[in-house]
C-alpha cells in the first residue's frame, strides 16, 4: 500500500511541476511579458515570426495554459488525497494537455493573422550596407551590387551584403602596411 501511495506523491509532485510551468506561460502571457524564448510557450514558426505575433498568440493561449494548470492542481491533489491517486494525476495531465493544445491551436491561427514585419535588415535590398542613406540615390546606396565591392568602405556596420571582408585594408607584399 505504501508503494501505491509513493506513486501517487511521485505523480503529484511531477504534475505540480507542470502545473507551475503552465501557470507562468499562462501568468506572463495574459499579461504580455512572456519574452520570447525557446523553451516554454507556443512555439511555431507563426508565432516567432514577430514579436507582435508572440504576444498576440500567448495573450490568446494563456487562458488554456491557466486551466490546464488548473487541472493539473486538481488532478495532483485528488492524487494525494483520494483512493487510486495516480489516476486523478494522469486525467488532470489529459485533461490539461487537451486545453493547452485547443488553444495553441486557435493562438496559432491569431499569430497568422498578424502582418509579417518588414525585413529592416535584410541586406542590400533594404540600404543596409549603406549606413544612412537619406538623401543618396538607390544605385549609390549599394554599389556592391552594381560591381563596386568597396565603394562603401566604412560607411556601415552591416555587412550582411557583398561588402562582407571587402572593407579590410589591403597589405602590401611583405612591407605589413596597408595601403
Amino acid at each position: 500500500m505504501r508503494a501505491v501511495y509513493a506513486v501517487s506523491v511521485i505523480a503529484a509532485v511531477l504534475v505540480f511541476v507542470l502545473a507551475a510551468v503552465w501557470l507562468f506561460v499562462g501568468v506572463a502571457g495574459l499579461t504580455g511579458t512572456l519574452p520570447g524564448n525557446r523553451w516554454v510557450g507556443v512555439r511555431t514558426k507563426e508565432t516567432i515570426a514577430s514579436k507582435d505575433a508572440w504576444t498576440l498568440a500567448h495573450r490568446v493561449a494563456a487562458p488554456g495554459f491557466l486551466g490546464g494548470a488548473l487541472a493539473l492542481i486538481l488532478g495532483g491533489l485528488l492524487s494525494l488525497f483520494a483512493t487510486g491517486g495516480v489516476f486523478y494525476a494522469l486525467g488532470g495531465l489529459v485533461l490539461g494537455l487537451l486545453a493547452v493544445s485547443v488553444v495553441s491551436g486557435v493562438a496559432i491561427r491569431a499569430a497568422q493573422t498578424v502582418p509579417a514585419p518588414d525585413d529592416a535588415a535584410g541586406g542590400c535590398s533594404s540600404d543596409c550596407c549603406s549606413g544612412d542613406t537619406a538623401g543618396t540615390a538607390p544605385e549609390q546606396s549599394c554599389a556592391a551590387e552594381a560591381g563596386e565591392p568597396a565603394a562603401e568602405c566604412g560607411e556601415s556596420s552591416c555587412g550582411s551584403c557583398a561588402l562582407s571582408g571587402m572593407c579590410l585594408p589591403e597589405t602590401q607584399a611583405g612591407s605589413g602596411q596597408a595601403r
